[in-house]
């Protein structure tokens, strides 16, 4: 059964619109079969019927090996989809994200260059941890942090409208990243990453600059001064944190998980130390975390 606040994916990276870019893709191959399948894929993802576009999307990858396009786009489907089903379902949640994630690797390894294929793994790894409410594997979470930053590096120019724009939503990921991961000197030791609320301040204030008419963007810079303001004893940091999120309960709907961070939005006003470990399937074990 779906979850009735859903929408998107990402990690909350829910996508509504096309671009006219994304259109032309496959809409101008010279291969009509390519251009009616891209068309019925595109219709069928616009609609939320993503297993019924990926069914499409997969011939299209079939038909075109080194396609990384395509590849990217059915982990955003299949990744979309996991974020869409009922939070309590981990099992399903877990499946489906993994096959996300499967596909992103497809897609790096056709084009190692690719900042939207960096991005998507980097999602779907990063759901896979937070669905199992642990960051569990140490090499996952130094990966997580190549992905991100290998992205960012790139600047991938994919956008779908100027709510929806893959860099933006790559510094969106930093930021949840660095702020959920325990900033412990010698955890950069043993796994090669810490967390960082800093950088995560400054990432998320980048992808605001990029799009900052989003609840999920609010919400993140909230609990990033939430988590810097009561791991440093700072009052002042944890007052803007609450603002900003009275603030971001304001935002107009763009996704349906909008309604849930408006939710945890309530909560980690009412309860600050919570915003460390905070993600959209609940609060992230980070001591457990640590000794994983």
């Amino acid at each position: 059964m779906r979850c009735s606040c859903l929408l998107p994916g990402l990690i909350a990276f829910g996508l509504l619109l096309a671009a006219p870019g994304a259109l032309a893709s496959f809409e101008g191959h010279e291969d009509p079969r390519i251009r009616e399948l891209w068309l019925e894929g595109l219709r069928l993802e616009h609609r939320d019927q993503l297993l019924e576009s990926s069914g499409r999307y997969e011939r299209i990858a079939e038909a075109l090996p080194a396609s990384a396009i395509i590849r990217w786009r059915l982990a955003r489907n299949f990744w979309r989809y996991a974020e869409g089903l009922a939070w309590d379902d981990k099992r399903t949640r877990l499946h489906f994200f993994a096959i996300a994630t499967r596909w992103a690797d497809d897609a790096i390894s056709v084009d190692d260059r690719c900042g939207e294929c960096m991005f998507w793994k980097a999602a779907s790894l990063g759901r896979l941890a937070t669905t199992r409410g642990v960051v569990r594997a140490a090499g996952s979470a130094s990966t997580i942090a190549e992905l991100i930053e290998r992205g960012i590096e790139l600047k991938p120019t994919h956008a779908d409208g100027p709510r929806n724009v893959t860099l933006a939503n790559l510094y969106y990921a930093g930021a949840a990243f660095y702020r959920v991961v325990p900033d412990w000197w010698w955890l950069k030791m043993v796994i090669g990453v810490r967390g960082d609320n800093h950088r995560a301040l400054e990432y998320i204030d980048r992808a605001i600059e990029i799009s900052g008419d989003r609840v999920d963007y609010q919400v993140e810079r909230g609990a990033v001064l939430l988590c810097i303001g009561t791991e440093e004893g700072d009052p002042e940091r944890v007052e803007q944190g609450r603002a900003v999120l009275r603030d971001a309960i304001t935002i107009e709907d763009f996704q349906h998980t909008d309604s849930f961070d408006r939710e945890h939005a309530g909560i980690l006003i009412e309860d600050p130390p919570k915003a460390c470990g905070y993600s959209r399937d609940g609060w992230v074990e980070l001591a457990e975390a640590a000794h994983r």
